[in-house]
Parts: C-alpha cells; structure tokens; sequence
C-alpha cells in the first residue's frame, strides 16, 4: 500500500530523539513513566550524573535532537554546561528545568543569552504541569526557538536595561502571552494552548500595547512589543527596539 493509503495510525510518526538528566529521583521515575508515552518523543535515556564530563560522553555517543537538563537550582554552572553544549553541539536543542534559581544564576543565563544562541529554553519546574508542556518546549527548541518561563522572564526584565523597562509594567499572565506572540502565534492559537477564550488573550494583547505605549507610539505594536521582549531578554541586543 503506498503512502496515500496509509490511515493516519500507519503512517509512521517521525519522534524527536531526546536524552534526560535529572538530579531529582521523584521527577526521573516521573519521565521514565509518562514520557515514553508521548507520540512524537523518542526517550533515549534518563540519567542522573549531572557533570559536564558525564552528559558531553553521553551526548557524544547517542547523538540526541534535544537534551532535557533538571537542576534543582539555577546557578553558573549550569549555564556554562549549556554554553558547553551549545559550543559542542550547535543544532541540539536544549531544555533547562530548575526547581529554584538565585540572582547569580539568572545574570549568568542573560550572558548566555545576549551571545545569540538559539534553540533553548529554562522553566522553572514547578510551571510543568503536563507531560504535553514539556513535549511542547522540546518540539520548540529543536525548532531553533528560544522560550522562558514567565516568572523568569519578570527576573530577566529586572536584571536588564532601562529601555526594556516598561515591562515590569506587565502582569505574570501579560509576559507569559507576550512569550508566545514572539513565537508568532496568533491569538487564537494562543487562546488554545492557555485554554482559554481568544477574547481574554485579545485583552491581554490591548493591555500590553498600552502599558508599553505602543498604541500611540508605534504604528506596528504587536511587533515593537516583540522585539521590547527580544531586547530585555538579550536576544536582540544591538537591535532598534521600536519600528517608528
């Protein structure tokens, strides 16, 4: 039977070879539970050797598409096995989880971001509720795409530079909408990966283009409130914020 015969069911789904380091033995019986389940995800293995030495052996020899890294604090040396990983393996994507993080952590993860390196992402694990979340962040960084916990991204703001300023004028669910209009997503696909109705993501949208003055100023606010966004995370940081 050729391709066009195929049901849906037949048709092989191609899965995202993905490699696990967790220091937290509750959350790898956890993946090694309910990941392996996941349709589009190929577990290649958990591990619980956090060194830089251990992970580099290991990724060398299974050559992953993502690597899921958990910390239970964010600090400089998590940041420099992602600078590391990144050094080594350019097009591997990677996600960092982290139960809690410090200032020094956070400053040292801006640095990683403002050197262009795309493909990654840090969420605090605690803003993992489903298997499907985490699914979703490893489908986004083997994308190429760069995504931060809300509550991180409020941090970031706060460690960056006068002009991106104007987003600690946002709420909690402000940032976090505006983290998926950088993505591109409209708003009602964003409207449905929140699960809520696309009129209070419309709201949301209305209210950020007011708290950072892009209603007046600006005749294209949803992409001056992007590259804002862009700029106060160090992923844009030689580049004119607002399109006049």
């Amino acid at each position: 039977m050729n391709e066009q015969g195929k049901s849906k069911t037949e048709i092989e789904v191609k899965k995202i070879k993905v490699y696990i380091v967790e220091e937290q033995g509750l959350l790898r019986d956890a993946y090694s539970a309910v990941l392996p389940s996941e349709p589009t995800l190929d577990v290649l293995g958990i591990s619980s050797d956090s060194s830089t030495e251990g992970i580099m052996s290991v990724l060398s020899a299974i050559q992953p598409d993502a690597v899921i890294l958990g910390t239970k604090l964010l600090s400089p040396t998590n940041v420099e096995q992602l600078e590391t990983i990144r050094e080594q393996f350019p097009d591997m994507g990677i996600v960092l989880l982290s139960a809690v993080y410090d200032i020094h952590g956070i400053n040292k993860l801006r640095e990683f971001t403002m050197k262009g390196s795309s493909g990654w992402a840090f969420f605090l694990k605690h803003s993992i509720e489903r298997a499907s979340q985490l699914t979703q962040l490893v489908h986004t960084v083997t994308e190429g795409q760069v995504s931060f916990d809300a509550m991180v991204m409020e941090s970031l703001v706060g460690s960056g530079e006068n002009r991106a300023n104007l987003l600690k004028k946002l709420t909690h669910r402000e940032l976090e909408v505006l983290s998926w209009m950088e993505k591109g997503y409209r708003n009602q696909t964003i409207a449905d990966v929140l699960d809520v109705d696309v009129k209070i993501i419309e709201r949301h949208t209305n209210s950020i283009y007011s708290k950072l003055n892009m209603e007046t100023n600006s005749k294209h606010p949803r992409v001056s409130s992007i590259l804002l966004y862009l700029k106060a995370t160090g992923q844009l940081p030689d580049y004119d914020l607002l399109v006049k």
